[in-house]
């Protein structure tokens, strides 16, 4: 890019910044006038999202609030009276600049948002909440978890995604009571080896790192039924992860998959299923024990073959092959759940004739294949087409 066409992109974002500044000082101006005559005590929701405030009003007479919106503006401090409220629920100060802020004591709170800011540490006021059982400080630059986030008997859910953090095996102990846990975009190489003491886990995000494996200890997250590692280093699927007892849903999107171990057809439990953008070539037959299994995305691979075997998965809605090297696919439209179907980008010769028909058909994608069809078949498919959307199903040819 050229420097006047730099200088052409600077100013054009200037422009774009002053005419939001304008937009937030009308919407600031608008609320204040209506917010400084109303009763406190007739007030339950307050929302002060995207009038570029630099400071907040003293909220202590507000007692009756149960949800305060603050994002998007310029805060740096916040005054310990916004958790003044003893009926509040949920604080909400995602994209600010906050760099330290103090709560008081309150029983109330359940959930609290501090994305998008200038942390360097999760707060420390913090165990002024109790009762807290959601806390988001995603997008800061925090490293470490401290020992008193383990002693909070009721937080669960903790999305501390795309940070600086260090995970170590102390880190663990201190996120015991987590039943989600999101920690994705950290650039953790490795885990700990007690990553499976988290009994509780059920949902654990660790995608957008540089992982390359997991520890064996995975098997005994008991209570796991979501992992997340896409877009990592997985050069194949640790075993360990086949391991998991409870595992429902599996995604590895975006990472170097060479191969699916035989041992995936272990995971009887298995309801979804992401593996696209990998370099896989095969599937394996024993994937045809996931019976259990509703979604499967493998798009974005190099696989030439989908055996016959997929036609026995009965609990399948939703199949994504596109972007393969596929030059025919089995007959689709004996599978009773299937009702959104992905083909496009492939090889394949031969019209899917028998998907036209499929009562519960929603969705059907076939653009980008070199379907060989007479002057008969092209007029017979628009035929058909004309058919499909006036059920309202959605095609791409």
């Amino acid at each position: 890019m050229t420097p006047a066409q730099l200088a052409k992109m600077d100013t054009s974002f200037q422009a774009w910044m002053r005419e939001r500044h304008q937009a937030a000082i009308l919407k600031r101006d608008a609320f204040f006038k209506v917010f400084n005559q109303a009763d406190p005590d007739t007030i339950t929701q307050l929302s002060f999202s995207g009038m570029d405030l630099e400071t907040l009003p003293d909220l202590e007479e507000y007692n009756r609030v149960t949800r305060i919106n603050v994002s998007d503006n310029q805060l740096k401090k916040i005054s310990s009276s916004i958790s003044y409220s003893r009926h509040l629920k949920s604080i909400v100060l995602t994209n600010n600049q906050i760099k330290k802020i103090r709560f008081k004591k309150n029983d109330s709170i359940v959930s609290l948002n501090l994305s998008e800011n200038n942390l360097k540490r999760i707060p420390r006021s913090i165990k002024n909440l109790p009762n807290l059982k959601v806390l988001t400080v995603n997008n800061n630059q925090i490293k470490r978890i401290p020992r008193w986030v383990g002693r909070m008997e009721n937080l669960n859910d903790l999305d501390i995604n795309y940070n600086r953090l260090k995970l170590t095996r102390a880190f663990v102990r201190h996120l015991k009571n987590m039943e989600v846990l999101q920690m994705g975009g950290n650039h953790l190489v490795r885990l700990p080896e007690n990553i499976g003491d988290l009994k509780k886990v059920k949902k654990l995000n660790l995608g957008k790192n540089q992982l390359t494996d997991v520890p064996a200890s995975v098997t005994h997250l008991d209570s796991l039924n979501t992992l997340i590692l896409y877009s990592n280093h997985f050069k194949y699927i640790p075993i360990a992860v086949t391991q998991i007892p409870q595992l429902q849903e599996l995604d590895l999107y975006y990472n170097e998959l060479q191969y699916v171990p035989l041992e995936l057809g272990n995971m009887t439990h298995l309801k979804r299923l992401y593996l696209a953008f990998n370099q896989l070539k095969v599937l394996p037959d024993t994937m045809r024990n996931l019976i259990d299994l509703t979604f499967l995305y493998v798009h974005h691979n190099q696989i030439t073959y989908i055996p016959q075997w997929i036609n026995t998965l009965s609990n399948i809605e939703i199949l994504d092959i596109s972007y393969n090297q596929l030059f025919e696919i089995p007959d689709l439209s004996v599978m009773p759940a299937l009702n959104e179907i992905d083909i496009q980008s492939n090889q394949i010769a031969y019209f899917p004739w028998t998907l036209l028909e499929k009562p519960n058909l929603k969705f059907l994608i076939v653009k980008d294949n070199p379907f060989i069809l007479s002057k008969q078949e092209v007029k017979q498919l628009e035929t058909h087409m004309e058919e499909l959307q006036t059920r309202g199903v959605i095609v791409r040819n």
